[in-house]
């Protein structure tokens, strides 16, 4: 089994115990697997066989003949031929099994590939189990050949190749298909130049026994063969000229090719494989930066949200309360209305009431007077006319009472217009610093523009190692810029402004780094290390959360960090791991950006590629650090016109 395969099957089954861990425990029914079955079934077919004379043979050969005629049997159908098929194929490797074991819960697998996977759960330190229904074993079982299982593989691969003939050989996504094959297509076993064909072993009997192709020229199985020929002297072009940068047979080497640089195609081919990996490990790299800022975006829409329906909250109440205090306002001026016509109709009413009085009282003088004149007796009318001393000389004033429709709410109209108009226009002041102080947003460089090392280098800060702020563990090398780490030794230092920082493999560098752009280069061996920054006071270390902290670059929220492990590249701050792609950097660069809060991994090879970009906040001044582990070395290259 490939190591790609048992990779990717053990990364498969990792993930599926740790699904099954989430999961409640189930009781596991044994069944017999359906090779069992079909080994029954053969069975029942042998005993129908033993009936025939059997006394030439041996046992052994009885045995045998008998399971391969039964294997026959089973596989003329399809639908049983598929079912078989499907038995014999080991869940780990999917092909078919070679040295067959069975473990105590009735799985079979290679030898091979049981033994690779339960070698890769002894060098992580978990309990053996078995690949395919995760029974747990208390230790390692030791494992046999199942010699039946084996014959019965044995027989099916010998019976597939005398039942199914050619379809034993189809073609594979990564084989070369015969071009003659219809409708399924076998594997090309040659490639004809004159044919211009590709062919499988069936149609390549032709060129054996007819001698009329006897003369075409047969080469290994060839992808796109029409486009691989040299159109002038119809021969495979197996050379690439880098002269001309064009794919060249032998025969283009004598004439207009000679004395050009040339190389095999294949050799040509791996050389541009190295630049196009390092260009699609600089695409990938960048789907992860973008990635991971699509994730922050998920977080801005969400505040974006909160801030909108509190702002909308905000308004309504300002407004509604506005609406309010008008509204009160409104009742004291209708209030004030009403007062002043409840007075007017007052003395409106008491105008009238004196002016009624005196005309009753004037009329019923207007009476006596009429019948006094009216008296014919002389005598009466002369005693009764003392009595006209009686009425006054002057009558006493009568005051009405008029409304001066002129001098009325004198006015009001205009004041209440000058208060309509201050509203309008306080409320367009409001609505003009309200246009003012809206959303602010602000654009920012998820990738950055093409940089070149040249620009960079404008910027180069030399760095020296703080040996204050380095583990006992490591060697420091003052002249050479160098540190060194020779053993592990994880011993907590009560002395450092960073309590635990040194209980890893850590040295800080110094200056401290804020307000403006820098960037510094270090030269690293093929080892474990992490190079990154950190504040050099952690801001979150006092009371409860201080037992969580883990002091490794990276693995904490005031950290930022890249990592090579000897394999890969990978990026960390808190605690979280984001694996890049791409191979080794003897040269690192880090740029930073204070104020914009970009933080920068290179690989340098002669110019940079970007690895890997973190865009934050930073609240304090960042410290360059360094973490190596036994054996490796880091070096920080100066540069004394920096």
């Amino acid at each position: 089994m490939t190591s790609a395969k048992l990779g990717s099957f053990l990364r498969k089954g990792h993930l599926d115990r740790e699904t099954m861990k989430q999961q409640p425990q189930r009781t596991v029914r044994r069944r017999r697997s359906p090779v069992h079955r079909a080994a029954k079934y053969l069975a029942v077919i042998d005993m129908q066989k033993i009936s025939r004379p059997t006394q030439d043979k041996s046992p052994s050969e009885l045995s045998t003949q008998s399971s391969r005629t039964s294997l026959q049997l089973l596989m003329s159908s399809n639908s049983s031929q598929h079912l078989l098929e499907d038995q014999v194929l080991c869940p780990i490797c999917l092909d078919v099994f070679r040295n067959p074991v069975t473990t105590a819960c009735g799985h079979n697998f290679c030898m091979t590939c049981l033994q690779s996977f339960w070698d890769h759960q002894a060098d992580t330190g978990e309990t053996y189990y078995c690949p395919q229904c995760r029974e747990a074993f208390p230790s390692r079982p030791r494992l046999c050949k199942n010699v039946i299982l084996g014959e019965m593989v044995a027989c099916f691969t010998l019976a597939k190749s005398q039942t199914s003939g050619p379809l034993w050989g189809l073609a594979g996504p990564t084989d070369v298909p015969c071009d003659f094959c219809s409708p399924q297509k076998l594997k090309a076993t040659k490639s004809c130049l004159q044919c211009m064909a590709s062919l499988c072993e069936k149609h390549l009997h032709s060129h054996f026994e007819d001698p009329l192709f006897q003369e075409h020229q047969l080469l290994d199985p060839v992808w796109d063969l029409k486009n691989r020929l040299c159109r002038k002297h119809r021969k495979l072009r197996q050379m690439y000229c880098r002269t001309e940068g064009s794919c060249v047979c032998g025969a283009c080497l004598l004439e207009e090719h000679q004395n050009h640089d040339t190389t095999p195609l294949e050799d040509e081919r791996a050389r541009k494989e190295v630049e196009v990996r390092k260009i699609q490990a600089n695409v990938e790299n960048q789907m992860l930066i973008i990635a991971s800022d699509s994730q922050k975006h998920q977080g801005r829409v969400s505040f974006l949200s909160k801030l909108i329906q509190t702002m909308r909250e905000e308004v309504n109440t300002c407004f509604s309360e506005i609406l309010h205090e008008v509204k009160q306002l409104q009742m004291k001026v209708l209030d004030f209305v009403e007062n002043e016509e409840t007075v007017a109709l007052g003395m409106l009413g008491n105008s009238m009431q004196q002016s009624h009085s005196r005309l009753l009282k004037l009329e019923g003088d207007s009476v006596w007077l009429h019948g006094l004149l009216a008296n014919k007796s002389d005598e009466q009318f002369l005693q009764e006319f003392p009595t006209l001393k009686h009425f006054p000389a002057c009558v006493e004033p009568l005051l009405g009472t008029n409304c001066e429709e002129t001098q009325s709410f004198l006015q009001l109209p205009e004041t209440l217009a000058q208060l309509r108009i201050r509203l309008m226009d306080i409320g367009l002041n409001f609505i003009n610093q309200l246009l003012l102080k809206g959303i602010r947003m602000n654009s920012y460089e998820v990738l950055p523009a093409t940089v070149d090392r040249k620009t960079l280098l404008q910027n180069y800060c030399n760095l020296n190692f703080d040996s204050s702020m380095a583990s006992e563990e490591l060697f420091l090398f003052k002249e050479t810029h160098s540190v060194l780490n020779l053993g592990i030794l994880l011993e907590p230092s009560t002395t450092s402004p960073l309590p635990g920082f040194k209980q890893w493999p850590q040295v800080l560098c110094c200056p401290g780094l804020s307000e403006g752009c820098h960037y510094w280069e270090t030269e690293v061996s093929d080892s474990w290390m992490c190079l990154g920054v950190t504040y050099r006071r952690n801001p979150s270390m006092s009371g409860r959360h201080r037992r969580n902290i883990v002091y490794l670059l990276g693995r904490n929220p005031y950290s930022w960090c890249l990592e090579w492990d000897s394999l890969k590249f990978s990026v960390w701050h808190n605690n979280t791991q984001t694996v890049l792609h791409g191979s080794y950097h003897h040269t690192l660069g880090v740029a930073l950006d204070f104020r914009a809060g970009c933080l920068s991994f290179y690989g340098v090879a002669g110019d940079v590629s970007l690895l890997y970009r973190f865009l934050t906040s930073f609240l304090e001044p960042l410290y360059p650090a360094v973490m190596v582990s036994s054996g490796a070395s880091l070096t920080l290259k100066q540069y004394p016109e920096a």
